[in-house]
């Protein structure tokens, strides 16, 4: 697949030979997971033709399409569970943790009222819109009055009804059920959490499937030459049913992160780090005085004798680097090892884009917690902890590198 690259200004414009189809699945309060995910998917200029979605994600692809995620993605900021249903008086964040009498009595009554929920949706979500994006939309739910699964396109919807069917596509078995016209809805979860068969049937040969789901997914079977690409959690994201708005927060910036490097635009296994033909702790180690590099060695238990910078830090340092990160195929992944493996020891924070020199930065000036946490680690660890802060503290940078 050929990718063409073009930069407008300070927006990047991605073009594929085949355009996209996003699959959102369920997964209640997990959707703001895919808010995020949606904001880095708006930014990349992704060429998406058709969006299908399940429960949560039928309600986020909706405003996906009709253009607003810059709107989504601030309602995700301060979603409650207030503004999806109506709550017996109680300071909970989570239905499932309310006393069981309040819930008996909540379902025994019809289920939990999700008007606020339908309310917050019809005033920012507008049907024309959505069927004139240009964009193919649909989402599943299931009709119980008739016993029947539905995978409804935005064509097969009524006029006036697309607001209906995602509050139906979205009915979760605690709420009160949803009726259009004489019949009853659940929500789409139980029948297929990840639509991935409706984009193949609307031909799409590219496939991105968001997948938040906290039940199994079960997807179909994918033909040549159809490409299917799953982007997932890189961290927990908590209960479905959990609407906590600093909580939602950590998990857009999840989606986002999980995204823009899903797509290249990061690197690092654990971090997120802009990429950069630059490998700043080698770099920095082939600049260092003679007593500097002497006392690296020191840290890692290394002889040196006279030998030339180079020869030190190439024939002597880095293997036994390598011998610590034997998985490391090259300097680049090498560098970027060390610095993440240092930053998760000494807990920096994960959810953010560091350049290497932001990632140093945030690394020295993170103290051990305590003397015994720093006893309780093993030698090797402590060495790579005291080798890496030794380096960080000595780097020079330029303006340029801090960008990178």
């Amino acid at each position: 697949m050929i990718f063409f690259i073009i930069f407008l200004g300070t927006t990047l414009v991605l073009f594929a030979s085949s355009p996209w189809a996003l699959v959102l699945s369920g997964g209640g309060a997990r959707g703001a997971y895919e808010a995020g995910a949606l904001k880095a998917i708006k930014e990349l200029n992704l060429n998406v033709k058709g969006v299908y979605g399940t429960s949560v994600g039928a309600l986020n692809g909706a405003f996906y399409v009709q253009d607003d995620v810059t709107e989504l993605y601030e309602m995700w900021q301060n979603l409650s569970l207030e503004n999806v249903m109506e709550l017996p008086s109680t300071s909970s964040t989570n239905i499932f943790r309310l006393p069981l009498s309040k819930i008996y009595k909540v379902i025994s009554s019809g289920g939990f009222n999700v008007s606020p929920l339908a309310f917050l949706i019809s005033k920012h979500l507008d049907e024309e819109k959505v069927r004139k994006s240009g964009i193919d939309f649909g989402l599943v739910t299931i009709d119980v009055s008739n016993f029947v699964p539905l995978e409804l396109y935005i064509s097969d919807i009524p006029s006036g009804k697309l607001i209906d069917y995602l509050m139906a596509s979205a009915n979760y078995p605690l709420f009160q059920r949803w009726k259009i016209g004489k019949n009853i809805y659940i929500d789409g979860g139980f029948y297929n959490n990840a639509p991935v068969s409706m984009a193949l049937k609307k031909g799409f040969k590219r496939i991105l499937l968001i997948d938040i789901s906290d039940i199994p997914i079960f997807l179909p079977k994918i033909p040549q030459p159809v490409e299917l690409k799953v982007i997932k959690p890189s961290g927990p994201i908590g209960n479905a049913m959990e609407f906590v708005p600093s909580q939602e927060r950590i998990w857009e910036e999840m989606g986002y992160l999980d995204t823009m490097k899903f797509f290249g635009k990061l690197v690092g296994k654990r971090y997120y780090i802009y990429p950069s033909s630059k490998n700043i702790l080698i770099d920095a180690m082939l600049e260092m005085k003679k007593e500097e590099i002497e006392k690296l060695s020191k840290i890692l238990g290394i002889s040196t004798d006279n030998e030339s910078l180079d020869f030190t830090v190439y024939e002597k340092i880095i293997p036994k680097l390598l011998n610590y990160f034997p998985s490391s195929s090259s300097f680049e992944e090498l560098n970027l090892s060390v610095l993440e493996c240092v930053a998760s020891y000494l807990n920096v924070p994960r959810l953010k884009a560091y350049t290497q020199y932001s990632l140093c930065q945030a690394i020295l000036s993170t103290k051990i917690p305590s003397k015994s946490f720093w006893e309780s680690w093993d030698t090797k660890s402590k060495k790579i902890v005291e080798f890496v802060k030794e380096i960080c503290g000595k780097i020079k940078i330029d303006n340029k590198t801090k960008v990178r």
